[in-house]
């Protein structure tokens, strides 16, 4: 009996040069993807000039394509780029991606919009881009905008993929913004199917809190297609309030540390990595409204910038905001009580402060959590005036003065505790459980010399404090409901 004919299934080969307009070159490479391939394999290979999409032939079906278009609300335009008379377009599309030889490349030419990529709009082409410097400034110099062309098949692509762009809105009083993004993989990926995540991120706080929100997003959406995501291109409109455009840009999110970590993530499985990033998703989500409290809409613009770029500075900023918006809860100052809850719930657990820590990808002593917790469990024992003894210690200028800032806090908080239990005062004791402890913290005092790496090291510190502190009457029952819920 004959061994089986070995099934070959034909391939297909198809070439998307890049022009080095991140956000039209990454919108044009998705589209051919999905255009050709769907939710068959397609294999991706940067070849430097231009990008090689290779794949089994499909027989694709025109209305899963027209369906993608729907997403953006085409104009009757836009349908024209893949439809005439009633007549799909495949073989102009096809054979226009498939000839191997740019030159040969031939199709009317259609303009090109802001939303492909505002620098197609503004941006520096040409021979001699400079020539002509006046275009490189603001639109309110009177320049007329540039427009381009090009074939309807490169406009075909690059239209099919923005429907799998985040389209990202923030808005103050002054002006709103308006932002495409899209990922950016590594030379060499596969993708099988669609690219599947949320699509539509709107924040109250202005800047980039909205764009960092809908990268985060991505990244957790697409953890377990574990596509190689290294950045994020974008194209941004900023408007003011009667619609008049105040500025524009495109490029990179510059989200590297953030996609490096997230990798790392998925490869190791770490679930309380995992964990710490849809905690970070979570509280960006809670405080989109306009309505929310000003304080943590402030941390929500902090939280971002950390996400962005891992720094002591910033991770400082959200340590002391977080306690200040706890401690103005007791007083009563805040009256939203979900923005309470939001920001108590922000890096609420100390598995949380050993993720931020790991996100520095810097060697820093660990939290001695023995430490941490008689420090929270002294601050509880003086309800009204913690945040006084916490000030003291974020003030600490160097390591020795912080240790012993720690260690008179908890020797107070012991001696508390023994007349709270109606025990009789021992002064010693007290003084000599909080000298044992700070002497925990004198071990690891050599690799904390460096004034950078002691404010990081101490702000983690802090938030792991706050993490486990009892201050507040309703904290405890929520962080219990929570972790059921979590378990």
């Amino acid at each position: 009996m004959p061994l089986p004919t070995k099934l070959e299934m034909e391939k297909e080969t198809y070439r998307v040069y890049k022009i080095g307009v991140p956000f039209y070159d990454a919108a044009r490479l998705i589209g051919v993807a999905h255009l050709f391939f769907g939710t068959a394999s397609a294999e991706i290979e940067d070849k430097g000039a231009y990008w090689e999409v290779r794949g089994a032939r499909v027989r694709r079906d025109e209305q899963q394509v027209l369906w993608i278009l729907e997403r953006l609300n085409p104009t009757q335009k836009e349908r024209k780029l893949f439809q005439r008379n009633n007549t799909f377009l495949w073989q102009e599309l096809s054979k226009f991606f498939g000839e191997l030889n740019l030159q040969n490349r031939r199709g009317r030419h259609e303009e090109l919009k802001a939303e492909h990529d505002v620098a197609l709009l503004i941006g520096t082409r040409g021979v001699d881009p400079l020539s002509k410097y006046e275009v490189l400034a603001p639109r309110s110099t009177g320049e007329t905008l540039k427009k381009f062309k090009s074939p309807f098949q490169e406009v075909a692509a690059a239209t099919l993929g923005r429907a799998f762009a985040a389209a990202v809105r923030s808005s103050t009083k002054r002006q709103r913004e308006e932002i495409y993004i899209l990922p950016i993989f590594r030379e060499r990926f596969v993708i099988s199917g669609f690219l599947e995540y949320e699509r539509s991120f709107t924040h109250a706080s202005g800047g980039w809190v909205a764009a960092v929100w809908a990268a985060l997003s991505i990244l957790l959406d697409l953890t377990a297609k574990r596509l190689p995501v290294i950045d994020f291109a974008y194209t941004r409109e900023v408007k003011g309030p009667t619609d008049q455009l105040i500025f524009s840009d495109s490029g990179y999110l510059g989200l590297e540390k953030l996609c490096v970590y997230w990798w790392q993530v998925t490869r190791e499985e770490n679930n309380e990595a995992l964990k710490l990033l849809r905690n970070f998703r979570e509280f960006l989500a809670s405080t989109r409204g306009s309505g929310t409290y000003e304080q943590v809409q402030n941390l929500a613009r902090w939280v971002a910038d950390f996400i962005a770029n891992p720094d002591a500075d910033v991770l400082v900023k959200i340590e002391q905001l977080k306690a200040r918006i706890l401690a103005a809860s007791q007083t009563g100052a805040i009256r939203d009580k979900n923005a309470l809850i939001i920001a108590r719930r922000l890096l609420g657990r100390s598995e949380h402060i050993k993720e931020v820590k790991a996100m520095f990808q810097t060697e820093l002593p660990d939290v001695p959590c023995q430490v941490s917790e008689a420090l929270a469990r002294a601050l509880g024992f003086d309800e009204k005036g913690w945040m006084n003894q916490f000030t003291r210690l974020e003030n600490a200028p160097n390591f020795s003065q912080f240790i012993q800032q720690v260690e008179r806090i908890i020797s107070r908080g012991y001696y508390r505790e023994q007349q709270k239990k109606g025990q009789e005062p021992n002064i010693q004791a007290a003084m000599t459980k909080a000298k044992d402890l700070a002497n925990i913290l004198r071990r690891i005092g050599s690799d904390l010399q460096d004034e950078k790496a002691f404010r990081a090291w101490k702000a983690i510190f802090l938030l792991d404090v706050l993490s486990r502190a009892r201050m507040f009457p309703e904290q405890a029952r929520e962080e219990e409901t929570q972790t059921s819920e979590e378990g």
